[in-house]
């Protein structure tokens, strides 16, 4: 029973420390801040495995495409690749957007 306990306290430590809601699950859009003053808004893990962007005034649903660690959605030259709490955008108007953090 303790290491039940244990481990499910220690899980939702975890939890607590992801930016990025779990596979599966729709997510409020988070707003990133970038260097430079720019910014945008994510929405990841909306229906069909798709991130949903906008920044510099245009909205574009990215699919999930491969990536060696985090998660990179794309489509053309769009794309958002994030990891915790940070990503990186680019091809949208204003970008790239670097050194971005949620916030």
């Amino acid at each position: 029973m303790r290491r039940l306990i244990l481990i499910s306290t220690l899980g939702l430590a975890v939890a607590g420390c992801a930016t990025l809601p779990a596979p599966g699950t729709d997510s409020d859009s988070l707003s990133y801040r970038c260097a430079g003053g720019k910014g945008f808004t994510a929405a990841w893990n909306q229906p069909g495995d798709k991130v949903k962007v906008t920044a510099g005034g245009v909205t574009k649903s990215l699919p999930n495409a491969r990536a060696a660690s985090g998660a990179r959605y794309a489509a053309g030259a769009f794309e958002i690749w994030g990891k915790g709490e940070e990503a990186m955008l680019s091809g949208f108007p204003g970008g790239p957007y670097s050194n971005c953090r949620v916030g």
